[in-house]
């Protein structure tokens, strides 16, 4: 896991990229902030069987509650603070007496970060952004997440619904094959990834050794036994290791012919709008990683931190996730991103914390086949 410094960003109006101010952060100044209490009537546990009357009554108190409690939401997520962009100028423009203050780092270090600030009795995430980790150990282990479910939860098919998390999945993102079409044709190129332990393809593939989750993903579809068969196999057949979008650059300039695993995310459309010679190919059976947004107990900002829930699961921000995030909104019948024409034509396989197995165990095997040999 790589680690980054811990940093944070306040927001007051809709970010341009040149907005994106960072300072590091010390020893936790920002986290002195008092929690405010929320009133009792927008205490819930759920808005998912309201009236539309008593939705709209309730939204309307809790607008007036984030005003009352200074509109702030503190939001965590390991991410550079440009990823989040796009998506913090629409909810600012939504609800513009809000002031976010993003704080970004390694998915490990924020983690302990929560657990601290809470033990310290001085709690400064509202909402975090993460995954089956943070599910598993600030949700199920320390109980330090909300039990919130946004009304836009309602409309969620079971296989989507994710009952069991102590968040909400807005959106979810793909792994694929990519490769270079100026080396190899689309009746050529690796439609399975066990495909690519035909020899042919020896020393001409490069492995994103960053994406832990889709590794864990294959291990959960297909059973650890076969799972882990694969994966030593594709490791003998010599591919090149690299990490995040280093790799698409490099595969780009035709250092090698495929790469994988790959998102199908702004990262690849823009490559290929831009006229990389760049390809994406959907496998029978597609990984899929959910997108998880983790409301805390101890939110400083209470009202805010609903609303921003409230926001994620509406059909006004699910209808835009494809265009503006580039990832698949949960909701069906949402507009899907074109770079992931096709993704809903092959079998779904979601990654979740209850497949993902121990991520100690994971880490290494993972590190032992890909990087040590």
């Amino acid at each position: 896991m790589r680690r980054r410094r811990t940093t944070m960003l306040k927001v007051t109006a809709p970010l341009t990229a040149a907005a994106f101010v960072l300072a590091a952060c010390g020893g936790g100044d920002d986290a002195d902030a008092a929690t405010t209490a929320l009133p009792e009537e927008l205490a819930v546990a759920s808005t998912v069987d309201m009236t539309d009357e008593e939705y709209a009554e309730y939204l309307t108190a809790l607008e007036e509650a984030s005003k009352a409690e200074g509109g702030v939401l503190s939001y965590y997520f390991s991410a550079p603070a440009a990823a989040a962009e796009n998506q913090i100028n629409l909810f600012i423009e939504k609800y513009p007496w809000v002031e976010l203050e993003y704080t970004s780092g390694g998915t490990l270090e924020l983690i302990e970060r929560v657990i601290t600030e809470n033990a310290a009795g001085r709690p400064s995430a509202d909402v975090l952004q993460g995954g089956p980790l943070e599910d598993n150990t600030l949700c199920r282990d320390e109980g330090l997440c909300l039990e919130y479910d946004p009304r836009g939860e309602a409309d969620l098919p079971a296989d989507r619904a994710y009952a069991d998390c102590g968040c909400s999945v807005a959106d979810f993102f793909t792994f694929h094959i990519t490769y270079n079409t100026e080396k190899v044709s689309a009746a050529e190129a690796p439609q399975t990834y066990e495909d690519l332990t035909d020899p042919k393809w020896k020393g001409r593939f490069g492995v994103n050794i960053d994406q832990l989750d889709w590794f864990a993903g294959v291990l959960a579809e297909m059973g650890e036994q076969d799972g882990l068969a694969l994966m030593e196999a594709i490791a003998a057949n010599e591919p090149v290791v690299y990490a995040g979008a280093d790799g698409l650059e490099k595969l780009a300039a035709g250092e090698f012919d495929i790469a994988f695993p790959q998102s199908a995310t702004r990262t690849v459309r823009d490559l290929i709008a831009d006229g990389a010679p760049i390809e994406i190919v959907t496998t029978p059976v597609t990984i899929a990683q959910p997108d998880m947004y983790f409301p805390l107990k101890n939110a400083p900002h209470p009202a805010t931190t609903r609303l921003y829930m409230e926001w994620l699961m509406s059909d006004e921000w699910q209808n835009k996730v494809g265009e503006v995030v580039v990832k698949v909104p949960i909701k069906e019948g949402a507009p899907i991103p074109s770079s992931a024409e096709g993704i809903l034509d092959s079998e779904l396989f979601f990654e979740t914390t209850d497949n993902f197995g121990d991520y100690d165990t994971r880490v290494e095997q993972h590190q032992s086949i890909f990087v040590t040999g």
